[in-house]
Protein backbone atom coordinates (compact mmCIF):
# COMPACT_ATOMS: atom_id res chain seq x y z
CA UNK A 1 0.00 0.00 0.00
CA UNK A 2 1.42 3.79 -1.38
CA UNK A 3 1.15 6.16 2.16
CA UNK A 4 0.40 9.41 1.98
CA UNK A 5 3.12 12.30 3.13
CA UNK A 6 2.12 15.60 3.98
CA UNK A 7 4.21 18.26 2.43
CA UNK A 8 3.96 21.71 4.47
CA UNK A 9 2.94 24.71 1.60
CA UNK A 10 5.66 27.27 2.18
CA UNK A 11 3.78 31.08 2.52
CA UNK A 12 0.39 29.49 3.63
CA UNK A 13 1.12 28.37 7.01
CA UNK A 14 -1.06 24.61 6.21
CA UNK A 15 -0.03 21.66 4.97
CA UNK A 16 -1.64 19.62 1.45
CA UNK A 17 -1.59 16.01 0.67
CA UNK A 18 0.76 14.90 -2.19
CA UNK A 19 1.08 11.58 -3.71
CA UNK A 20 4.64 10.07 -3.08
CA UNK A 21 6.74 9.53 -6.36
CA UNK A 22 5.80 6.33 -8.49
CA UNK A 23 2.02 7.12 -7.78
CA UNK A 24 1.72 8.48 -11.71
CA UNK A 25 3.98 6.78 -14.48
CA UNK A 26 6.15 10.05 -15.21
CA UNK A 27 7.01 13.19 -12.74
CA UNK A 28 5.84 15.31 -15.23
CA UNK A 29 2.65 13.49 -15.45
CA UNK A 30 2.30 13.71 -12.08
CA UNK A 31 2.68 17.55 -12.29
CA UNK A 32 0.18 17.93 -15.30
CA UNK A 33 -2.16 16.56 -12.97
CA UNK A 34 -1.59 18.91 -10.30
CA UNK A 35 -2.28 21.76 -12.74
CA UNK A 36 -5.37 20.51 -14.04
CA UNK A 37 -7.09 19.79 -10.87
CA UNK A 38 -5.69 23.41 -9.60
CA UNK A 39 -6.58 25.25 -12.65
CA UNK A 40 -9.91 26.41 -11.53
CA UNK A 41 -8.19 28.09 -8.75
CA UNK A 42 -6.31 30.68 -10.28
CA UNK A 43 -3.21 29.04 -8.86
CA UNK A 44 0.42 30.24 -10.91
CA UNK A 45 2.70 28.03 -11.63
CA UNK A 46 5.44 28.57 -9.14
CA UNK A 47 2.66 28.28 -6.14
CA UNK A 48 1.85 24.83 -7.63
CA UNK A 49 4.99 24.02 -7.83
CA UNK A 50 5.35 24.43 -4.28
CA UNK A 51 3.00 22.25 -2.93
CA UNK A 52 5.03 19.43 -4.45
CA UNK A 53 7.95 17.86 -2.23
CA UNK A 54 10.10 17.56 -5.54
CA UNK A 55 13.20 14.97 -5.58
CA UNK A 56 16.15 16.77 -7.38
CA UNK A 57 19.55 15.18 -8.22
CA UNK A 58 22.31 18.25 -8.70
CA UNK A 59 25.35 16.48 -10.55
CA UNK A 60 28.75 18.29 -9.57
CA UNK A 61 32.06 17.80 -9.51
CA UNK A 62 32.99 18.73 -6.00
CA UNK A 63 30.88 19.58 -2.67
CA UNK A 64 31.42 21.41 0.48
CA UNK A 65 33.78 20.87 2.55
CA UNK A 66 36.15 19.79 -0.29
CA UNK A 67 37.86 22.81 -1.93
CA UNK A 68 35.15 23.74 -4.53
CA UNK A 69 35.01 26.31 -7.17
CA UNK A 70 32.29 29.06 -8.11
CA UNK A 71 30.02 26.18 -9.71
CA UNK A 72 30.07 23.83 -6.56
CA UNK A 73 29.32 27.33 -4.29
CA UNK A 74 26.02 27.81 -6.13
CA UNK A 75 25.07 24.20 -6.10
CA UNK A 76 25.59 24.13 -2.33
CA UNK A 77 23.60 27.25 -1.73
CA UNK A 78 20.64 26.28 -4.34
CA UNK A 79 20.39 23.03 -2.78
CA UNK A 80 20.51 24.41 0.56
CA UNK A 81 17.57 27.03 -0.36
CA UNK A 82 15.49 23.59 -2.06
CA UNK A 83 15.44 22.09 1.12
CA UNK A 84 14.55 24.98 2.65
CA UNK A 85 11.50 25.01 0.80
CA UNK A 86 10.79 21.49 1.39
CA UNK A 87 12.22 19.80 -1.43
CA UNK A 88 14.58 16.90 -1.21
CA UNK A 89 18.00 17.37 -3.11
CA UNK A 90 20.87 14.84 -3.13
CA UNK A 91 24.46 15.76 -4.88
CA UNK A 92 26.32 12.56 -6.53
CA UNK A 93 29.75 14.33 -7.00
CA UNK A 94 33.63 13.04 -6.88
CA UNK A 95 35.33 11.74 -3.77
CA UNK A 96 37.75 14.61 -2.97
CA UNK A 97 40.07 15.08 0.51
CA UNK A 98 39.31 11.89 1.49
CA UNK A 99 35.35 12.74 2.25
CA UNK A 100 32.59 10.20 2.85
CA UNK A 101 29.13 10.61 1.74
CA UNK A 102 26.70 11.80 4.39
CA UNK A 103 24.25 14.70 4.86
CA UNK A 104 25.10 18.46 5.20
CA UNK A 105 22.35 20.81 6.08
CA UNK A 106 19.53 18.61 5.12
CA UNK A 107 21.52 18.12 1.23
CA UNK A 108 22.15 14.30 1.07
CA UNK A 109 25.78 14.31 -0.60
CA UNK A 110 26.77 11.10 -2.84
CA UNK A 111 30.57 11.23 -3.11
CA UNK A 112 31.90 8.59 -5.79
CA UNK A 113 35.79 7.37 -5.62
CA UNK A 114 37.55 7.32 -8.50
CA UNK A 115 41.28 6.77 -9.13
CA UNK A 116 43.37 9.06 -7.55
CA UNK A 117 46.34 9.20 -10.48
CA UNK A 118 46.47 12.53 -13.02
CA UNK A 119 45.12 10.47 -16.10
CA UNK A 120 43.05 8.24 -14.87
CA UNK A 121 40.81 10.48 -12.02
CA UNK A 122 38.15 12.39 -14.64
CA UNK A 123 36.81 9.22 -16.76
CA UNK A 124 37.72 6.84 -13.38
CA UNK A 125 34.91 9.07 -11.86
CA UNK A 126 32.69 9.50 -15.43
CA UNK A 127 32.34 5.60 -15.12
CA UNK A 128 31.44 5.45 -11.96
CA UNK A 129 28.72 8.55 -12.33
CA UNK A 130 27.30 6.69 -14.85
CA UNK A 131 26.93 3.46 -13.46
CA UNK A 132 25.17 4.76 -10.85
CA UNK A 133 23.23 7.24 -12.67
CA UNK A 134 21.71 4.21 -14.52
CA UNK A 135 21.00 2.98 -11.04
CA UNK A 136 19.67 5.58 -9.05
CA UNK A 137 18.01 8.36 -11.86
CA UNK A 138 14.53 6.95 -11.69
CA UNK A 139 14.62 7.79 -7.71
CA UNK A 140 14.50 11.55 -8.44
CA UNK A 141 12.08 13.87 -10.66
CA UNK A 142 14.77 15.79 -12.42
CA UNK A 143 18.50 16.06 -13.05
CA UNK A 144 20.29 19.29 -12.42
CA UNK A 145 24.09 19.34 -13.68
CA UNK A 146 26.03 22.29 -12.39
CA UNK A 147 28.88 22.30 -14.81
CA UNK A 148 28.84 21.61 -18.46
CA UNK A 149 31.69 18.94 -18.67
CA UNK A 150 31.56 15.24 -19.72
CA UNK A 151 29.15 14.75 -16.51
CA UNK A 152 26.23 16.53 -18.49
CA UNK A 153 26.68 14.66 -21.68
CA UNK A 154 26.47 11.48 -19.36
CA UNK A 155 23.62 13.00 -17.11
CA UNK A 156 21.34 13.78 -19.70
CA UNK A 157 21.51 10.98 -21.87
CA UNK A 158 20.65 8.39 -18.73
CA UNK A 159 17.72 11.44 -17.59
CA UNK A 160 16.33 10.76 -21.12
CA UNK A 161 16.44 6.94 -21.19
CA UNK A 162 14.84 7.26 -17.82
CA UNK A 163 12.08 10.25 -18.90
CA UNK A 164 13.64 12.49 -16.38
CA UNK A 165 13.93 15.90 -17.89
CA UNK A 166 17.56 17.44 -17.34
CA UNK A 167 19.07 21.49 -16.43
CA UNK A 168 22.36 21.88 -17.26
CA UNK A 169 23.86 25.28 -16.19
CA UNK A 170 26.98 26.24 -18.01
CA UNK A 171 29.00 27.80 -15.46
CA UNK A 172 32.07 29.36 -17.40
CA UNK A 173 32.93 31.17 -21.19
CA UNK A 174 35.86 31.92 -22.91
CA UNK A 175 39.00 29.98 -23.67
CA UNK A 176 38.49 28.66 -20.11
CA UNK A 177 34.82 27.95 -20.26
CA UNK A 178 32.90 24.29 -20.66
CA UNK A 179 32.42 25.15 -24.49
CA UNK A 180 35.42 26.02 -25.40
CA UNK A 181 37.46 24.02 -23.41
CA UNK A 182 35.62 20.87 -24.53
CA UNK A 183 35.34 21.39 -27.53
CA UNK A 184 37.90 18.49 -28.12
CA UNK A 185 35.57 15.77 -26.41
CA UNK A 186 32.77 17.33 -28.53
CA UNK A 187 34.26 15.55 -31.36
CA UNK A 188 33.14 12.60 -30.21
CA UNK A 189 29.93 13.63 -27.81
CA UNK A 190 28.55 15.97 -30.54
CA UNK A 191 27.62 18.48 -27.35
CA UNK A 192 24.97 16.26 -26.22
CA UNK A 193 23.96 17.25 -22.83
CA UNK A 194 23.70 21.00 -23.85
CA UNK A 195 22.02 20.41 -27.19
CA UNK A 196 19.26 17.81 -25.51
CA UNK A 197 18.89 19.47 -22.60
CA UNK A 198 15.64 20.55 -21.55
CA UNK A 199 17.20 23.41 -20.24
CA UNK A 200 20.74 25.30 -20.27
CA UNK A 201 21.08 28.20 -17.67
CA UNK A 202 23.57 30.72 -19.20
CA UNK A 203 25.04 33.36 -17.18
CA UNK A 204 26.44 35.84 -19.79
CA UNK A 205 25.52 36.99 -23.37
CA UNK A 206 28.62 35.62 -24.28
CA UNK A 207 27.97 31.90 -22.91
CA UNK A 208 24.38 32.78 -25.14
CA UNK A 209 26.15 33.22 -28.02
CA UNK A 210 28.83 30.24 -27.33
CA UNK A 211 25.82 27.86 -26.99
CA UNK A 212 23.69 29.12 -30.15
CA UNK A 213 27.05 28.74 -31.96
CA UNK A 214 26.91 24.86 -31.36
CA UNK A 215 23.29 24.75 -31.79
CA UNK A 216 21.80 25.00 -28.80
CA UNK A 217 17.91 26.06 -29.36
CA UNK A 218 18.17 29.65 -27.59
CA UNK A 219 14.03 28.79 -26.65
CA UNK A 220 16.07 26.55 -24.40
CA UNK A 221 18.70 28.91 -23.53
CA UNK A 222 17.76 30.29 -19.65
CA UNK A 223 19.16 34.00 -18.71
CA UNK A 224 19.08 33.08 -14.82
CA UNK A 225 22.36 34.34 -13.02
CA UNK A 226 23.83 33.82 -9.65
CA UNK A 227 22.66 34.27 -6.35
CA UNK A 228 23.29 35.59 -2.82
CA UNK A 229 22.83 34.76 0.68
CA UNK A 230 22.13 38.39 1.80
CA UNK A 231 21.90 37.16 5.50
CA UNK A 232 25.68 35.53 5.74
CA UNK A 233 27.13 38.41 3.42
CA UNK A 234 26.60 41.46 4.92
CA UNK A 235 28.96 44.54 6.28
CA UNK A 236 29.72 45.16 9.50
CA UNK A 237 30.56 47.63 12.08
CA UNK A 238 33.30 49.34 12.50
CA UNK A 239 33.93 47.86 16.10
CA UNK A 240 33.37 43.98 14.72
CA UNK A 241 35.67 44.57 11.65
CA UNK A 242 38.41 45.99 14.17
CA UNK A 243 37.70 42.45 15.50
CA UNK A 244 38.00 40.34 12.31
CA UNK A 245 41.28 41.95 11.48
CA UNK A 246 42.73 41.59 15.08
CA UNK A 247 41.80 37.59 14.55
CA UNK A 248 43.00 37.83 11.41
CA UNK A 249 46.10 39.23 12.21
CA UNK A 250 45.57 42.00 9.88
CA UNK A 251 46.55 46.01 10.37
CA UNK A 252 43.55 47.77 12.32
CA UNK A 253 44.14 51.05 10.46
CA UNK A 254 45.56 49.65 7.05
CA UNK A 255 43.33 50.07 4.14
CA UNK A 256 43.02 46.40 3.16
CA UNK A 257 42.73 45.72 -0.73
CA UNK A 258 41.76 41.93 -1.15
CA UNK A 259 42.02 39.19 -3.97
CA UNK A 260 40.18 36.24 -3.54
CA UNK A 261 40.84 33.18 -5.96
CA UNK A 262 42.72 30.33 -6.97
CA UNK A 263 46.26 31.57 -8.19
CA UNK A 264 46.29 30.71 -11.96
CA UNK A 265 46.91 32.56 -14.75
CA UNK A 266 43.47 33.29 -15.98
CA UNK A 267 42.25 35.10 -12.61
CA UNK A 268 44.62 37.56 -13.20
CA UNK A 269 46.72 37.17 -10.65
CA UNK A 270 49.87 38.17 -12.23
CA UNK A 271 48.26 41.41 -13.50
CA UNK A 272 47.28 42.37 -9.95
CA UNK A 273 51.24 41.51 -8.98
CA UNK A 274 52.81 43.88 -11.79
CA UNK A 275 49.83 46.69 -11.04
CA UNK A 276 50.66 46.50 -7.30
CA UNK A 277 54.34 48.33 -7.43
CA UNK A 278 52.49 51.38 -8.58
CA UNK A 279 49.75 51.82 -6.22
CA UNK A 280 50.99 54.69 -3.75
CA UNK A 281 49.48 54.48 -0.12
CA UNK A 282 51.17 54.01 2.77
CA UNK A 283 48.23 52.55 4.38
CA UNK A 284 47.47 50.24 1.73
CA UNK A 285 48.03 46.40 2.19
CA UNK A 286 47.03 43.61 -1.09
CA UNK A 287 46.05 40.39 1.10
CA UNK A 288 45.78 37.19 -1.48
CA UNK A 289 43.85 34.38 -0.53
CA UNK A 290 44.20 31.73 -2.26
CA UNK A 291 47.95 29.95 -1.86
CA UNK A 292 47.74 25.90 -2.43
CA UNK A 293 50.56 23.71 -1.44
CA UNK A 294 51.07 23.48 -5.26
CA UNK A 295 50.33 27.48 -5.89
CA UNK A 296 52.27 29.71 -3.82
CA UNK A 297 52.95 32.98 -5.86
CA UNK A 298 56.09 35.09 -5.47
CA UNK A 299 55.08 38.56 -4.68
CA UNK A 300 56.52 41.65 -3.68
CA UNK A 301 57.53 43.07 -0.39
CA UNK A 302 54.91 43.68 1.76
CA UNK A 303 51.88 41.40 0.34
CA UNK A 304 50.48 39.29 2.63
CA UNK A 305 49.57 35.77 0.92
CA UNK A 306 47.09 33.31 2.76
CA UNK A 307 45.61 29.58 2.41
CA UNK A 308 42.99 28.98 0.25
CA UNK A 309 39.82 29.62 2.60
CA UNK A 310 36.58 27.05 3.23
CA UNK A 311 34.66 30.41 4.03
CA UNK A 312 35.71 34.20 2.21
CA UNK A 313 33.11 35.54 4.84
CA UNK A 314 35.56 36.86 7.39
CA UNK A 315 38.21 38.04 4.76
CA UNK A 316 35.20 39.88 2.59
CA UNK A 317 33.74 41.80 5.97
CA UNK A 318 37.89 43.08 6.82
CA UNK A 319 38.45 44.34 3.50
CA UNK A 320 38.19 47.59 2.43
CA UNK A 321 38.41 46.85 -1.62
CA UNK A 322 37.85 43.96 -3.19
CA UNK A 323 39.78 43.44 -6.87
CA UNK A 324 39.14 41.17 -9.27
CA UNK A 325 41.45 40.62 -12.06
CA UNK A 326 40.12 38.20 -14.09
CA UNK A 327 40.76 37.37 -17.82
CA UNK A 328 37.79 34.66 -17.75
CA UNK A 329 34.27 34.25 -15.50
CA UNK A 330 30.86 33.31 -15.84
CA UNK A 331 29.09 34.89 -12.95
CA UNK A 332 32.07 35.63 -10.04
CA UNK A 333 30.74 34.76 -6.77
CA UNK A 334 33.72 36.58 -5.09
CA UNK A 335 32.05 39.79 -6.53
CA UNK A 336 28.92 39.27 -5.72
CA UNK A 337 30.04 38.71 -2.08
CA UNK A 338 32.26 41.37 -1.73
CA UNK A 339 29.54 44.11 -2.67
CA UNK A 340 26.96 42.58 -0.46
CA UNK A 341 30.04 43.07 1.99
CA UNK A 342 30.46 46.33 1.35
CA UNK A 343 33.58 46.21 -0.26
CA UNK A 344 34.39 48.63 -3.23
CA UNK A 345 35.09 46.33 -6.26
CA UNK A 346 37.44 47.35 -8.95
CA UNK A 347 37.13 44.32 -11.67
CA UNK A 348 37.72 43.41 -15.31
CA UNK A 349 35.11 43.78 -18.37
CA UNK A 350 34.46 39.96 -19.18
CA UNK A 351 31.72 37.76 -18.99
CA UNK A 352 29.05 38.72 -17.22
CA UNK A 353 30.65 41.21 -15.18
CA UNK A 354 29.65 44.59 -17.52
CA UNK A 355 25.58 43.41 -16.65
CA UNK A 356 25.57 43.26 -13.06
CA UNK A 357 28.45 45.80 -12.63
CA UNK A 358 28.21 49.62 -13.58
CA UNK A 359 31.30 51.65 -13.95
CA UNK A 360 31.58 54.72 -11.36
CA UNK A 361 27.97 53.46 -9.80
CA UNK A 362 28.93 50.41 -8.20
CA UNK A 363 32.53 49.58 -9.04
CA UNK A 364 35.51 50.29 -10.94
CA UNK A 365 36.07 48.67 -14.22
CA UNK A 366 39.15 48.05 -16.17
CA UNK A 367 40.47 45.86 -19.54
CA UNK A 368 41.49 42.58 -19.47
CA UNK A 369 44.86 41.81 -18.83
CA UNK A 370 45.69 45.75 -18.18
CA UNK A 371 47.82 46.24 -15.61
CA UNK A 372 48.24 50.07 -15.95
CA UNK A 373 45.05 50.47 -16.17
CA UNK A 374 44.09 48.05 -12.96
CA UNK A 375 46.77 50.20 -11.41
CA UNK A 376 44.95 53.01 -12.31
CA UNK A 377 41.76 52.15 -10.72
CA UNK A 378 43.48 50.52 -7.76
CA UNK A 379 44.89 54.45 -7.39
CA UNK A 380 41.89 56.19 -7.66
CA UNK A 381 40.09 53.94 -4.67
CA UNK A 382 42.71 53.72 -2.49
CA UNK A 383 43.48 57.50 -2.63
CA UNK A 384 39.71 59.03 -2.93
CA UNK A 385 37.77 58.19 0.36
CA UNK A 386 34.32 59.92 -1.22
CA UNK A 387 34.70 57.86 -4.18
CA UNK A 388 34.83 54.62 -1.88
CA UNK A 389 32.31 55.79 0.18
CA UNK A 390 30.00 56.15 -2.80
CA UNK A 391 30.98 53.23 -4.89
CA UNK A 392 30.66 51.11 -1.49
CA UNK A 393 27.02 52.21 -1.47
CA UNK A 394 26.32 51.28 -5.44
CA UNK A 395 27.30 47.69 -4.59
CA UNK A 396 25.47 46.73 -1.96
CA UNK A 397 22.28 48.50 -3.84
CA UNK A 398 23.17 46.29 -6.53
CA UNK A 399 24.01 43.24 -4.65
CA UNK A 400 20.41 42.98 -3.58
CA UNK A 401 18.65 42.51 -6.94
CA UNK A 402 20.77 38.92 -6.58
CA UNK A 403 18.94 37.60 -3.41
CA UNK A 404 18.91 33.52 -3.47
CA UNK A 405 15.59 33.05 -2.90
CA UNK A 406 14.63 35.32 -6.20
CA UNK A 407 17.06 33.12 -7.85
CA UNK A 408 15.76 30.00 -6.62
CA UNK A 409 11.95 31.32 -7.54
CA UNK A 410 13.04 31.44 -10.82
CA UNK A 411 15.14 27.56 -11.03
CA UNK A 412 11.28 26.39 -9.40
CA UNK A 413 10.05 27.87 -12.26
CA UNK A 414 11.76 26.26 -14.82
CA UNK A 415 11.71 23.09 -12.60
CA UNK A 416 7.92 23.31 -13.56
CA UNK A 417 7.97 24.06 -17.17
CA UNK A 418 10.23 21.27 -17.64
CA UNK A 419 8.23 18.71 -15.95
CA UNK A 420 4.62 19.48 -16.81
CA UNK A 421 5.84 19.85 -20.54
CA UNK A 422 4.62 23.71 -20.86
CA UNK A 423 6.69 24.03 -24.19
CA UNK A 424 10.12 26.45 -24.38
CA UNK A 425 11.45 29.16 -22.43
CA UNK A 426 10.06 32.22 -24.06
CA UNK A 427 12.83 34.79 -23.22
CA UNK A 428 15.42 34.02 -24.60
CA UNK A 429 16.62 37.55 -26.07
CA UNK A 430 18.86 39.60 -23.62
CA UNK A 431 19.92 39.20 -20.67
CA UNK A 432 18.72 40.92 -17.57
CA UNK A 433 19.21 40.24 -13.79
CA UNK A 434 16.26 40.22 -12.08
CA UNK A 435 14.47 43.31 -10.40
CA UNK A 436 14.26 43.43 -6.37
CA UNK A 437 10.58 43.46 -6.77
CA UNK A 438 10.48 39.83 -8.32
CA UNK A 439 11.66 38.27 -5.44
CA UNK A 440 8.38 36.35 -4.20
CA UNK A 441 6.97 37.24 -0.53
CA UNK A 442 7.83 33.74 0.75
CA UNK A 443 11.32 34.39 -0.80
CA UNK A 444 11.17 37.22 1.31
CA UNK A 445 10.01 35.67 4.88
CA UNK A 446 12.81 32.94 4.09
CA UNK A 447 15.31 36.05 3.71
CA UNK A 448 14.19 37.40 7.09
CA UNK A 449 13.60 34.26 8.59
Amino acid sequence: MVGIRQIPAHGAGRYVRARPLGAYESPGQRIRQRITMQRDRSQSPTALLRLHSLKVLFCTLSYYPGITGGAERQARLQAEELVRRGHHVTVVCARTDNLSSGEINGVRIVRLRRIDRRHLFRISYMVRLLAWLSRHVREYDLVHVHLANLQADIAVAVAHLSDRPAYVKVACGGAVGEIQRFTPVARVTRWYGLRHADRVQALSDQIAAELAAIGVSPGRTVRIPNGIDLDEFRPVSAAARRRLRSDLGLAENSLIVLFLGRLVDYKGIDDLLEAWPSVRGQSARLVIVGATADQQPIVPRGVIVRDWAHSSLRYLQAADIFVHPSHADGMSNAVLEAMACGSVVVATEHGATDRFLTGETDALLVPVRDPAALADALQRVVADSKLRARLATGARASARRYALAAIVDQIEAEYLKMLAGTGTHADGCEFAPPPVAEMSAAGEARIRA
